[in-house]
């Protein structure tokens, strides 16, 4: 006769295994991050145009991950009114509905009870139209955890020009060459911000974990605590790397300025070679004049009677912030500005090298 013993399962559907499995996990979405911050300190050594390029777009990946989970915890602590939420407007769809099957089994609070109840949880969780832009933009993701005071506000500029350099040289294989190297250390910098800012969670110790992330675990008796991981991995990668702003400040300056200085002989040239004689300030309206404004085009008075955004005020001012920058002690402020000034100006010089290109073009075929 066959007996059979008791078989006594593992119940990993309990709270502790649940807590273990998150630990580990935790641990492992860690090493992922801190990974690719060791590579990229591997890239900046070797100096390269390539290998920065490269670790220019991994810290944007980096960052991205990092702001994607903190993110991710913001949005479930809203879970519960998020669920509530989407019944109640489910429930009020079906009352509203044609189909009187739907409308029968439409029960619960009345109609006034239910729109207050709806309105109320709507003031307490983000709206679907908000979480899409979190869960798809890069920027949706800045502005969401500045919102949340995850991160500070002073880093938001910082980070959406420097993921704008990412997407120039990923998408569209346009490289800031001249200023690469000090775009790399800056982002590198923010990034370890970003990384102190990172709560995973609880973390555990886990023999399969490669050294980058290991080496950053206290083992000394009495010292360990696994909540410190994330901290003293950016701390310490932060030194590793380091920024040496005097440097930085200097080759972000030179850079704006000598790009300041060709825009400002830019338009000179086109007045120089304006075909009836122009008058100093032509060419800057010239460059804001739609293509369709014959009268502007073909006549000088009407030109100048146009009011347009920019005048060589703007230019003159542009190189006064730039040459200000030279002062700057505060990293995210000077790439901040660094950012606005870009932004300024990028399209009329990208305008007036074209007008100078067409004007030697012309030249040439002579």
């Amino acid at each position: 006769m066959l007996t059979t013993q008791p078989v006594h399962y593992r119940d990993d559907s309990s709270a502790g295994a649940r807590a273990e499995r998150g630990r580990q996990t935790a641990m492992k979405r860690l090493e992922l991050v801190v990974v690719q911050f060791e590579e990229v300190k591997r890239l900046i050594e070797i100096g390269r145009v390539p290998q920065l390029r490269l670790a220019h777009i991994l810290l944007d990946s980096a960052v991205e991950l990092i702001m994607h989970r903190m993110a991710e915890a913001e949005l479930d602590g809203e879970r519960y009114h998020f669920d509530r939420l989407e019944n109640l407007r489910r429930l009020e769809a079906m009352r509203k509905s044609d189909n009187p099957l739907h409308r029968r089994f439409a029960t619960g609070p009345s109609d006034d009870q239910l729109r207050a109840e709806i309105k109320e949880l709507e003031q307490m969780v983000t709206s679907k139209g908000k979480r899409k832009k979190v869960n798809d933009t890069f920027g949706g993701k800045i502005d969401f955890l500045v919102e949340r005071t995850r991160l500070p506000g002073d880093l938001a500029p910082v980070l959406k020009k420097l993921h704008d350099y990412r997407n120039e040289t990923y998408h569209r294989d346009q490289h800031r060459v001249e200023v690469i190297r000090p775009a790399v250390l800056i982002y590198f910098d923010a990034a370890c911000t970003v990384l102190d800012l990172y709560e995973p969670g609880v973390l555990i110790g886990d023999g399969s974990l490669g050294p980058e992330l290991a080496r950053f675990q206290d083992t000394l008796p009495g010292h360990h605590d696994p909540f410190e991981v994330s901290h003293r991995a950016a701390k310490q990668l932060r030194e590793e790397v380091g920024l040496d702003l005097a440097a930085v400040r200097a080759a972000l300056v030179d850079h704006l300025l000598g790009r300041l200085d060709d825009l400002e002989s830019g338009l000179a040239y086109i007045e120089e070679n304006s075909v009836n004689g122009a008058a100093p300030g032509d060419a800057i309206r010239i460059m804001q004049t739609d293509d369709g404004d014959i009268e502007a085009i073909f006549d000088d008075e009407v030109l100048r009677s146009r009011k347009y955004p920019l005048t060589m005020k703007d230019v003159k001012s542009w190189i006064e912030r730039a040459t200000a920058m030279g002062d700057m002690d505060d990293k995210h402020a000077l790439f901040a500005e660094l950012a606005a000034l870009e932004d300024a100006f990028e399209a009329l010089e990208s305008k007036v090298r074209e007008a100078v290109w067409r004007i030697d073009e012309a030249a040439n075929m002579r």
